[in-house]
C-alpha cells in the first residue's frame, strides 16, 4: 500500500429514502459468529428439538442479514431460522415450500 501510494476509505452510503430522508451510513459489514456453546444457541435447540423431536442443523449462512449491525457491530446475540433452502435466499429466483412454513 505505501509502496504504491494507494488511499484506502470507507465508502459511505448516504442516498435519500422514498421520503426524501438522508441517513449517512458506513458500508462496512462486519463477519460475526456466535459459538455452539453460547446460551442462546443452547436454548434454541432445545426448544427447536423440543417441538420438531430432532435436533436441529446449527450452522452458518453464506448471505448477509442484519447481524451484520446487531451482533457485528453491536454484539447482540443473532440466530438465524426460517424456512427454505440457503441458495434460493435473497435471490430474484427466491422460493420456500409451504412445508417449510
Amino acid at each position: 500500500m505505501k509502496k504504491a501510494a494507494a488511499v484506502v476509505s470507507m465508502y459511505n452510503y448516504e442516498r435519500p429514502s422514498w421520503t426524501g430522508l438522508v441517513y449517512p451510513t458506513e458500508c462496512y459489514f462486519p463477519t460475526w459468529k456466535v459459538e455452539e456453546n453460547h446460551f442462546t444457541v443452547r436454548a434454541l435447540s432445545n426448544a427447536y428439538e423440543g417441538l420438531f423431536g430432532k435436533a436441529p442443523v446449527v450452522d452458518k449462512w453464506t448471505f448477509s442479514t442484519n447481524g451484520v449491525s446487531i451482533m457485528g457491530r453491536h454484539g447482540i446475540p443473532v440466530i438465524g431460522f426460517g424456512p427454505g433452502k440457503e441458495p434460493e435466499a435473497h435471490a430474484p429466483n427466491e422460493k420456500t415450500w409451504k412445508s417449510h412454513l
